[in-house]
């Protein structure tokens, strides 16, 4: 016998966990299927200001994190930018921490987890059916959190092709705690290497935007390492994919229908310049439970392109000027020029 559900969340990372909240907080209580959240993860879980003027609650989540106001940014010839916020500071979060805090957010407010992986979906009559472990579930709206390789991208829209991914790796270190935030930009593949310090370690990684050019990346950063931060020491090692989208063809496939939506990696929202996307993941998970609190899903499509659209095709406008060795250079001024105008 199927357990009946209104609204199943698949996968409980930011964007499923904060819609959940977000759900909950108006008296809708989804479940969230999740076999592996909280965990850490290979991403910086870096908040810049302004990010966190549209998602303030970040701010005051009890939880520890970096805080630093200083951004270094090394253009390919090894020329060195420093960006200092004057106004804001830029919170680093351990994803293992924002996670279970974000959880916490859903569950406290009434929303539920099952610990457990969803291995299929099919359409069952007006309804979705989910099965899991060995259960099944009757679903009336089904979201679709579940990250690069969704499964339900995969059966509702199709999957990411390889030229719409990138790839990264990288190491948590300790040490290196006290250093600034640095972006070093590439000049042999479309990516960068990033040194993200937070409360207790730090996230150290490099990303290669396109597959083709990813020998070689985990080899590139060790070099680095050595050379800039030898003290560093190594407590686990990590790689996965990333979206990285390259058309904007990809942006025109609709990612909600009438009772179905994806939401953050899973939808391919993520800056395409730089491989940021747990702003667009939290603003992504609001966006989805205020249309479903409209009772009209197919609105999200609407929204996300509303609130945030521009920025996401903005960026892949610009990766293929910005990912030259001379874009990269004049990127770098630019950011330094309008850091110095706009304080």
């Amino acid at each position: 016998m199927s357990i009946m559900i209104d609204v199943a969340i698949v996968g409980g990372g930011p964007a499923g966990s904060y819609c959940a909240y977000c759900l909950a907080k108006e008296g809708v209580y989804p479940v969230i299927f999740d076999h592996s959240h909280p965990r850490e993860k290979p991403c910086g879980g870096l908040i810049m200001p302004f990010a966190q003027k549209l998602l303030p609650f970040l701010e005051k989540l009890p939880i520890g994190r970096g805080e630093k106001t200083k951004l270094h940014l090394i253009s390919p010839s090894g020329r060195e930018t420093c960006l200092s916020m004057r106004k804001g500071r830029m919170l680093c979060f351990s994803r293992m921490k924002l996670d279970q805090s974000l959880v916490d957010m859903a569950t406290g407010r009434g929303a539920s987890i099952v610990n457990e992986q969803v291995t299929a979906i099919e359409r069952e009559g007006p309804s979705w059916k989910l099965r899991s472990g060995n259960k099944s579930y009757n679903v009336k709206i089904v979201i679709g959190a579940d990250g690069v390789n969704s499964l339900i991208r995969r059966r509702l829209v199709g999957p990411l092709g390889q030229a719409d991914l990138g790839i990264c790796c990288g190491y948590f270190v300790k040490n290196l705690e006290k250093e600034d935030i640095t972006f070093k930009f590439l000049a042999n593949r479309k990516g960068y290497i990033w040194l993200i310090p937070r409360d207790e370690e730090t996230s150290l990684g490099i990303g290669s935007f396109e597959m083709s050019s990813s020998i070689g990346m985990r080899q590139e950063l060790n070099r680095f390492v050595s050379q800039a931060y030898p003290q560093a020491e190594i407590c686990s090692r990590w790689a996965a994919l990333i979206p990285n989208i390259k058309s904007l063809s990809i942006f025109k496939i609709p990612v909600a229908g009438a009772d179905w939506v994806l939401i953050g990696d899973a939808a391919g929202h993520v800056n395409s310049t730089l491989g940021e996307g747990l702003m667009y993941a939290l603003l992504d998970g609001e966006l989805a439970a205020k249309a479903i609190v409209r009772g009209d899903l197919r609105i999200f499509d609407h929204l996300w392109r509303e609130a945030y659209g521009s920025s996401l095709f903005l960026g892949v406008k610009l990766r293929k000027l910005i990912y030259t060795k001379p874009g990269l250079e004049l990127y770098c001024k630019f950011l330094k020029l309008e850091n110095d105008l706009y304080p």
